[in-house]
C-alpha cells in the first residue's frame, strides 16, 4: 500500500464519486550545504526529506483535468483540447501550467481528476512548489502511459517554474525531488548536472528550523547579487579568459584582481569561491561522519552568507544562535535563498526532539517570535503507485 493517509483515499473519493488509481508521493527538500552557488555553475548538496506533496489521481475517458487542493481549498478544471487562459493565477497557473508543459507532445492527451495534498509547510523554503509540480508531472505522464527521464523531466520543471511561476530557478530543487535517496544527501554538479548520492550518518537527524520570517527584499536583493558577482566575473576573465562562471575561480585568481574590485564585488566573489570548496569538503566529513569538521563548514558558510553575501537576517542568525546553544546539536547554518525562511541543523537522532525545544525556547527569547520545527530524515525521490 502506498504512503498515502486513508483520509486521502476517502476525500478522493468523496469528492470525485469513486477510487483513486494512481497515487505520487513527491517529497520537499533542504540544501545542507552549497548556497548561492547554483546559478554559478557551482556545487550542491540538497536532500529531499521525509514532508511531501502527495496526489491521488484516476484518469478520465475525455481530455478534461480536475485539480482539487486540499492545502487552497480550490478547484481547478480545465480541457487540455483548449488553450491555456493567459491570465490564471496563483497555484492554478503553475498546476496547469505543468500538466500541459509534460504532455505537449502527445496527440491525444486524456485528462485525470487528482487530490492534492500535503504535510510539506508552504513557503517554508522546502521547495513546496518543486514538489507539488513533480508530483502532477509524474501523474499525467503515468495517465497518459508515458514515462519521464529524470533529466529530461528537471528540466521540464524548471522551465514551468521559469514561465509559470516567475522564477528564475536553477535546477537544485527539481533534480533533489526527483533523485533523492532515503538516508543520503544529493551531491550535484550544477554545471554537468551530474550526481552522487552521499550518505548520511544513520544516528543524525535533520532538523529545519523555520524562522517565519520572510522579508521582502529578496527579490531586489537577488538581482542584485548577480549583477554584483558578474562585475567581478568580468574583472577575472580579463585577468583569466578561460574563467567562464565564479565556479572556475579561485582565491589566487580574486587575490590577482582585488585591485580591480570594489570591495562589495570581492565580498560576493569570495563567498561563491569559498561556498563551492566547502562542498567538497562536507562531502569529505560526512563520509568519516566527521561532526566538528561539519560544525566547522556549517559555521563558516553560515559567516560568509551574512558578511559576505550578505543575504541573512537578524531572526536567521539568532536562530543559527539558538540552535548552535541546544542539545544534541552538530551543526547550524542557515538554507535557502535568505532573507528570513529557515535553518537546516545536523542534530543527534535520539536528542532531536529535546534539540528542537530547546532551540526554539531559545529563538523565542531572542526575538519574541515563535518559530517551529520540522525533525527528518533524509527520504527517496518522487515515487508513483499503482491503487
Amino acid at each position: 500500500m502506498p504512503p498515502v493517509p486513508d483520509a486521502d483515499l476517502r476525500s478522493f473519493e468523496q469528492r470525485f464519486g469513486g477510487g483513486a488509481r494512481l497515487a505520487v508521493v513527491a517529497p520537499g527538500r533542504v540544501n545542507l550545504i552549497g548556497e548561492h552557488t547554483d546559478y554559478h555553475d557551482g556545487l550542491v548538496l540538497p536532500a529531499a526529506i521525509e514532508r511531501a506533496v502527495r496526489v491521488l489521481a484516476r484518469p478520465r475517458p475525455d481530455a478534461i483535468v480536475e485539480l482539487y487542493s486540499a492545502s487552497f481549498g480550490t478547484l481547478h478544471r480545465f480541457d487540455l483540447s483548449q488553450p491555456m487562459p493567459a491570465d490564471l493565477p496563483g497555484w492554478a497557473r503553475r498546476a496547469e501550467g505543468i500538466v500541459r508543459e509534460v504532455l505537449a507532445s502527445a496527440d491525444q492527451a486524456v485528462g485525470f481528476q487528482a487530490f492534492v495534498d500535503a504535510d510539506l509547510p508552504l513557503g517554508g523554503g522546502l521547495s513546496s512548489s518543486a514538489a507539488s509540480m513533480a508530483a502532477l508531472g509524474t501523474v499525467a505522464a503515468r495517465a497518459n502511459g508515458r514515462s519521464l527521464e529524470p533529466l529530461a523531466f528537471a528540466r521540464t520543471l524548471q522551465q514551468a517554474e521559469h514561465t509559470f511561476a516567475g522564477v528564475r530557478c536553477g535546477i537544485m530543487d527539481q533534480l533533489a525531488v526527483l533523485l533523492g535517496k532515503r538516508d543520503h544527501a544529493l551531491l550535484l554538479d550544477c554545471r554537468s548536472l551530474e550526481t552522487r548520492h552521499v550518505a548520511l550518518p544513520p544516528d543524525w537527524a535533520l532538523v529545519v528550523l523555520d524562522t517565519g520570517v520572510k522579508h521582502d527584499l529578496a527579490t531586489s536583493e537577488y538581482n542584485r547579487r548577480q549583477e554584483e558577482c558578474a562585475s567581478g566575473l568580468s574583472a577575472l576573465r580579463r585577468h583569466r579568459p578561460s574563467i567562464r562562471a565564479l565556479r572556475d575561480a579561485t582565491e589566487a585568481d580574486l587575490d590577482a584582481v582585488a585591485g580591480e574590485l570594489g570591495p562589495v564585488a570581492q565580498r560576493r566573489c569570495r563567498h561563491v569561491v569559498a561556498e563551492d570548496a566547502r562542498v567538497l569538503q562536507a562531502v569529505e566529513a560526512l563520509a568519516r561522519a566527521d561532526a566538528p569538521a561539519l560544525r566547522s563548514l556549517f559555521e563558516a558558510s553560515h559567516q560568509s552568507l551574512r558578511d559576505g553575501y550578505e543575504v541573512s537576517c537578524p531572526e536567521l542568525d539568532a536562530m543559527v544562535e539558538a540552535a548552535r546553544g541546544a542539545p544534541g546539536c552538530l551543526a547550524a547554518r542557515m538554507t535557502g535563498g535568505g532573507f528570513g525562511g529557515s535553518t537546516v541543523n545536523l542534530v543527534e537522532r535520539p536528542r532531536a526532539a529535546a534539540f528542537a525545544d530547546a532551540a526554539l525556547a531559545a529563538y523565542r527569547r531572542a526575538t519574541g517570535r515563535d518559530g517551529r520545527a520540522i525533525v527528518t530524515r533524509a527520504a527517496d525521490g518522487v515515487r508513483a503507485f499503482d491503487l
